[in-house]
């Protein structure tokens, strides 16, 4: 068409052009069109952003059953620009196309059981394929990378696995290859961490976890030590790191511990360390303050203590804040230790006799003829014969010594034997009997002769 061939005045069907109605684009189709907008589409031309806007304007409007872009769906002027006009306003917006995606999810029937992407947007990776070239696809393949680490951040995961397509953001570092799932599985199980996981038909399980996060984990991984490392470190026994990660004093995850925790503690005991060593009269380590002063079970009182100033602490100069180098005063250790209350259901054969009022021979001797079992366990730091309490209990309650009853029926000590004789008392142990200190009889015997006694009296 030369110069002087142009005409505004007639189209070439001969209709007037100078009543024809004009719509002015929207300013989300200027923008796409002038390349202003902040949805990463400099890169694109003008025709493939116009394609781009078509294709995701389609998207809103028939969704993924129909078929958007063929001719049939579009035979007038105004559902091509309400396809633009749509398609615009959503690549400028990331949160409007989420929205979108949100809208097109398939909802799941299955359980617990991560679907993937193709299964959430069924027909969508062909209508890509097919209806965009490279450099589109490659927008909306990004628009759906950042998609699915927003849905997995909302609890609604899915997998999607782009074969031969590595993430951009990783290139070029030592960490860019893909981790298995051995090792995902291994990192998990020690740090406790709980993820979504698709199960395939094959009995295969993938894990839904960005490279950052297990990155994240794998830092953590490196800083759970088993409890004999954390022990070695901080200078304490297992013992004791165990019932401090029980109490919650120090972190642990599983059977490993958190040594980050354990760093904590010693930089807050460090903290609490104002006093000079000049102060203490009688200093002791804190090491051998534990060893010697606080039981286990007292450990993590102790240490509240210690933070809360109910000890003097001092440090070393010149050398790293470690338990090694951290001094008390010896009479404020002992003050500030707190010996647990709770009772244990073993205990030594020496607060056996105590609780039953006799003399620990005469408990070694009824030990001994099995009238009261025993069995090897530990009290404090060191193994021993134990007394449940409950056999105790058992015992007392079948059998008691002779002269309580002699003494109930006015009878001395020296007549009580025969006098039990007389009346059909079982003894079941004795001076007479086996040797041994102190008479017992069996309890329901002789309260029933006690009674028959009474009532012939």
């Amino acid at each position: 068409m030369r110069w002087k061939q142009v005409r505004f005045v007639l189209c070439t069907c001969g209709a007037s052009l100078c009543d024809v109605k004009v719509d002015n684009f929207s300013p989300e189709v200027l923008r796409l069109i002038g390349g202003q907008t902040d949805s990463n589409t400099e890169l694109l031309s003008v025709k493939e952003r116009w394609s781009l806007a078509r294709f995701i304007g389609a998207l809103a409007q028939f969704g993924l059953q129909g078929k958007p872009l063929k001719k049939a769906s579009r035979r007038t002027e105004n559902i091509e620009q309400t396809l633009l006009t749509t398609g615009a306003s959503l690549i400028a917006d990331q949160s409007a196309c989420f929205d979108l995606l949100d809208r097109l999810r398939t909802p799941q029937v299955g359980g617990n059981n991560v679907p993937l992407l193709s299964e959430v947007f069924p027909h969508l990776l062909t209508m890509l394929r097919k209806q965009l070239n490279e450099a589109e696809r490659g927008w909306m393949f990004n628009l759906l990378n950042a998609y699915t680490t927003y849905s997995s951040l909302r609890g609604t995961a899915m997998i999607w696995e782009r074969r031969g397509v590595g993430d951009p953001l990783n290139k070029g570092t030592q960490d860019s290859r893909k981790a298995r799932n051995p090792a995902i599985a291994n990192v998990l199980g020690q740090t406790g961490v709980v993820i979504p996981i698709r199960r395939t038909q094959s009995g295969r399980q993938k894990f839904v976890i960005s490279r950052a996060e297990l990155h994240g984990l794998r830092e953590t991984q490196r800083r759970l030590v088993s409890v004999k490392t954390a022990a070695r470190c901080a200078g304490l026994s297992t013992r004791r790191i165990q019932a401090l990660a029980k109490a919650g004093v120090i972190a642990s995850a599983g059977v490993r511990i958190d040594m980050r925790s354990v760093d904590s503690l010693v930089g807050e005991l460090a903290t609490a360390s104002v006093w000079d060593m000049s102060a203490l009269v009688d200093p002791v380590s804190l090491v051998e303050a534990l060893r010697l002063y606080v039981p286990v079970d007292g450990s993590a009182a102790f240490f509240d203590r210690l933070k809360n100033g109910s000890a003097r602490l001092a440090c070393e100069p010149k050398n790293v804040p470690t338990l090694h180098h951290m001094f008390s005063e010896r009479n404020e250790v002992i003050s500030a230790v707190v010996v647990p209350v709770a009772e244990s259901s073993q205990i030594s054969i020496v607060e056996a006799a105590r609780r039953i009022s006799v003399k620990q021979e005469v408990m070694y001797h009824l030990i001994n003829i099995g009238l009261v079992k025993t069995r090897m366990g530990k009290l404090r730091r060191r193994a021993a014969r134990v007394v449940d309490v409950d056999d105790l209990q058992k015992f007392t309650e079948q059998f008691l010594p002779l002269f309580t009853v002699a003494k109930t029926m006015g009878i001395s000590a020296r007549e009580a034997p025969d006098w039990a004789r007389q009346h059909g008392i079982e003894i079941v142990t004795g001076p007479s009997v086996d040797g041994g200190r102190q008479y017992w009889i069996r309890r329901r015997t002789s309260v029933e002769i006690l009674r028959s006694v009474g009532r012939e009296a």
